[in-house]
C-alpha cells in the first residue's frame, strides 16, 4: 500500500523508506519522524559516533537448547539410511559456518559417503568472509560450496559434484543418492526444492526426446523458514537421466554444552530453534552487542535512531512504539516483545548490515594455533575447553581432542 500524500514529499521518499517508515506508513502514521533522518549519514561509523563506546563482554546468563522428540527418532532414521547414501550434503549457515556445524551426524558417517559442506544464505555475509570460512573448511580436507538456496545460486554446483566426485552404490537401478544433513532452519529443504526446480527448468527447454525428468514428481520438500517444520525422513526423485534420489530430513539439533552458551546462543540468534527458548529480549541484546562490536551500526538509521546504544530495552522500547497497533479507542497499545522480534527480523533478513558470528582465523593465527598443537598437550575433559591463547570461536571440541 503506498504512503498517503496527505504528507508533502511521502511520495517522492518512497524509495528511500527505511522498512520501518514503509510500515508506519502502511499503517496510516505520520512521516516526519521518519524522513527527517534519511538525510546524511555517508561517513564511517566510527567517525560519525565517536563518543560512542561498546560494551567489551557480554552477559551469557542464559543457555537456550532445543532438542525434541521428532529429532531422536530422525537421527536413528538417519543412521539407518547412510549405508545407502553415496554423497551426504552437510548443510550450514554461513553467518556461522563452523558453530552451525552438525558434527554428530557427520562424525558417525564416516567415511561411508562422500561429504560435501554447503554454506547456504552466502548473500548474508560480505564475499571475504565467505570465502574465507570456504578455504578454511577446504583446507581442513572436505569440499565445500557457498550457496543462496532461496535464488537458487550455486545449487546446480551439488549436482556437478555428485555426478563428477561419487561412484554410485546403485549406479543401474537407484543411481546416485543424496541426503541433506544440519541443523533446524539452516535450508535445507530449500537446497533440494531448489535442485529440483533447476532440473525442471533445464527440461523446459530440451528436445522431447530428453529424459531428465521422465516419471519425475513435481512434489516438493516443506521450507517456510521456521524450525522443526520437517519432521520425517522424506525421500525424492530430483531427476531421472541421470539418475538421482536425496533424502531429506529432520534438522536435528546439537546435544547441550555446558561450558559453551556462547555456540547455542548464536544458533539461536540464526533461528535454529523457536526465540522463545532464549527469549527475544536476549537475543536482541546480544546482536545488539554484536553489531556495536563489529561497527555495524546500520541499526541506527533503519530504526530512525538518535545514534546507537547498548540499552537493548530503549532500543525495542522505541520500536515497539512506533510499530504500536491502535485499537477501537484510538490509544496506542504493543507487544511486549514486538520490538525485539521486529529488530531480529530486520538482521535475519539482512537489512542491518552483514557479520558474521563465527571468528574466522587468518592465515597467521592458523599457523600459530597448528604450533600450539604440536607445542602443547590436548586438553583433557577436565581441563580447559581450548589451546592456550586459541582466540574466541576457536574453542575445540572436547570430544575430538580427547
Amino acid at each position: 500500500r503506498p504512503p498517503s500524500p496527505r504528507w508533502p514529499g511521502a511520495m517522492r521518499c518512497a524509495a528511500a523508506m527505511t522498512p520501518l517508515a514503509r510500515i508506519l506508513a502502511a499503517r496510516g502514521r505520520p512521516l516526519g519522524l521518519t524522513l527527517g533522518r534519511l538525510r546524511g549519514y555517508a561517513a564511517v561509523a566510527s567517525d560519525r559516533y565517536p563518543d560512542f563506546v561498546p560494551r567489551e563482554s557480554f552477559n551469557f546468563d542464559n543457555h537456550p537448547h532445543w532438542f525434541i522428540g521428532h529429532m531422536s527418532k530422525g537421527k536413528r532414521k538417519i543412521n539407518e539410511k547412510l549405508k545407502d547414501v553415496d554423497v551426504l550434503i552437510e548443510v550450514r549457515d554461513a553467518r556461522a559456518p563452523f558453530s552451525s556445524a552438525q558434527t554428530e551426524l557427520t562424525l558417525a558417517a564416516g567415511s561411508r559417503a562422500q561429504r560435501l559442506v554447503v554454506l547456504n544464505k552466502a548473500d548474508l555475509v560480505t564475499p571475504n568472509v565467505g570465502l574465507a570460512a570456504r578455504n578454511l573448511i577446504e583446507d581442513a580436507g572436505t569440499p565445500c560450496l557457498l550457496t543462496v538456496a532461496a535464488q537458487n545460486k550455486n545449487i546446480i554446483k551439488i549436482k556437478h559434484f555428485a555426478m563428477e566426485h561419487v561412484r554410485a552404490k546403485f549406479p543401474r537401478t537407484l543411481g546416485v543418492m543424496l541426503m541433506v544433513v544440519g541443523l533446524p532452519n539452516v535450508g535445507k529443504s530449500t537446497v533440494i526444492n531448489g535442485l529440483k526446480r533447476i532440473a525442471f527448468a533445464t527440461a523446459r527447454h530440451q528436445t522431447k526426446e530428453n529424459k531428465l525428468v521422465h516419471g519425475v514428481k513435481r512434489t516438493e520438500a516443506r521450507a517456510f523458514g521456521e524450525p522443526g517444520v520437517t519432521r520425517q525422513v522424506t525421500f525424492f526423485q530430483l531427476s531421472n537421466s541421470p539418475r538421482m534420489y536425496c533424502y531429506d530430513t529432520p534438522g536435528v539439533s546439537l546435544m547441550k554444552k555446558k561450558n559453551d552458551p556462547e555456540r547455542n546462543t548464536k544458533l539461536a540468534l540464526l533461528k535454529t530453534m523457536p526465540d522463545h527458548i532464549a527469549g527475544e529480549l536476549y537475543l536482541a541484546d546480544y546482536l545488539l552487542y554484536r553489531l556495536n562490536r563489529e561497527q555495524v551500526l546500520d541499526y541506527v538509521d533503519e530504526l530512525e535512531l538518535p545514534g546507537p546504544t547498548d540499552d537493548v530495552r530503549y532500543l525495542t522500547s522505541h520500536v515497539a512504539a512506533m510499530l504500536a497497533q491502535r485499537n477501537e479507542s484510538q490509544q496506542y497499545t504493543s507487544v511486549p516483545t514486538a520490538g525485539a522480534t521486529f529488530f531480529l527480523e530486520l538482521w535475519r533478513q539482512g537489512k542491518l548490515g552483514k557479520i558474521c558470528l563465527d571468528h574466522i582465523p587468518s592465515g597467521e593465527e592458523m599457523q600459530r594455533l597448528r604450533l600450539l598443537r604440536m607445542q602443547t598437550e590436548p586438553p583433557g575433559p577436565w581441563g580447559p575447553p581450548c589451546y592456550p591463547e586459541a582466540p574466541l570461536g576457536m574453542e575445540l571440541d572436547r570430544g575430538s581432542a580427547s
